[in-house]
């Protein structure tokens, strides 16, 4: 099966004998079969998936599926594997990431940095095949559409950038006491990427944006930002004017509106339900219900 770029495909998770077209060559690789009933328990952090890395080279092994160690208790009542915890170290994560930008080049190296943020099913095992595959191919690897870990990889960093354009148009901050807060509930990682977009809109503020989903906070204050850990956070109570602020933005939603061209299908579209929660144009709560009612 060839795809549209001459790349013969016989490639799944289970089957490794693969071959590409090359300036009229024919170049053949196979590279080590997965172990399926070996997992990899790591860190979670990108420093220590990159030591998993490491370790699938020096054991000349690649592992089943790799776990973060949030998800070992789940992972451990519900399967029977043969595991192999993998220590971080500093030096091995370097020496892969500097291999990586050597052999396959930096942008390489940023897919696999952005694709670690996204949410797409065990996605440390994919990211490791594609490694694998990038080594043996280089940047190669990326005309291999119809395969597996590629067509997975690629999905995953399709998923992260279109959910990093929505959060930046539905961010809706408040103002707690001088401070901007906004809450959101993304699937992806999505706060390293939407940081420098607020903090260069926002560059003479002191906001937080906490993700409910992630438990992780963007904190910034003029000429300095941080993502930290934060398990809870609620804004809570806000002020009268602040009230009056969120009325009249919900008046001037409304207000734009042409109700003869209401469509329905088509906003949730460009503004899906997923992410109504966190407008406040979509909020019904019953302060600003009667807030817009007075300003009416």
């Amino acid at each position: 099966m060839r795809n549209d770029t001459g790349v013969r495909v016989t490639d799944g998770l289970a089957e490794r004998q693969f071959a590409y077209s090359y300036e009229g060559k024919e170049l053949h690789a196979v590279i080590p079969e997965t172990t399926p009933d070996l997992a990899y328990y790591y860190d979670g952090t990108w420093e220590g998936w990159l030591c998993c890395v490491g370790e699938s080279y020096l054991a000349k092994e690649i592992p089943g599926v790799i776990v973060p160690q949030t998800e070992e208790d789940g992972f451990v009542e519900e399967n029977l594997f043969y595991t192999r915890t993998i220590v971080t170290r500093t030096d091995l994560a370097r020496r892969v990431c500097n291999g990586i930008v050597a052999r396959i080049g930096a942008d390489f190296l940023q897919i696999l940095q952005r694709v670690f943020c996204s949410c797409i099913p065990d996605k440390e095992a994919q990211m490791l095949l594609f490694t694998h595959k990038g080594f043996r191919y280089g940047k190669q690897i990326l005309h291999l559409r119809q395969d597996v870990a590629v067509k997975n990889v690629l999905k995953g960093l399709r998923d992260l950038g279109r959910e990093v354009d929505k959060w930046w148009g539905f961010v809706r901050f408040s103002d707690v006491r001088g401070i901007l807060v906004a809450v959101i509930g993304a699937k992806n990682h999505v706060l390293p990427f939407i940081a420098p977009h607020f903090c260069d809109r926002y560059h003479n503020e002191t906001f937080m944006i906490f993700d409910r989903n992630h438990r992780m906070a963007l904190l910034y204050r003029p000429g300095k930002k941080a993502i930290v850990p934060m398990e809870e956070f609620a804004i809570g109570e806000v002020s009268e004017e602040e009230q009056r602020y969120r009325s009249l933005w919900k008046q001037y939603y409304d207000a734009i509106e042409i109700q003869p061209r209401h469509n329905e299908t088509c906003r949730r579209t460009h503004m899906p339900k997923r992410y109504w929660d966190f407008l406040t144009e979509m909020t019904e709560s019953e302060d600003c219900i009667s807030a817009y009612k007075e300003l009416k």
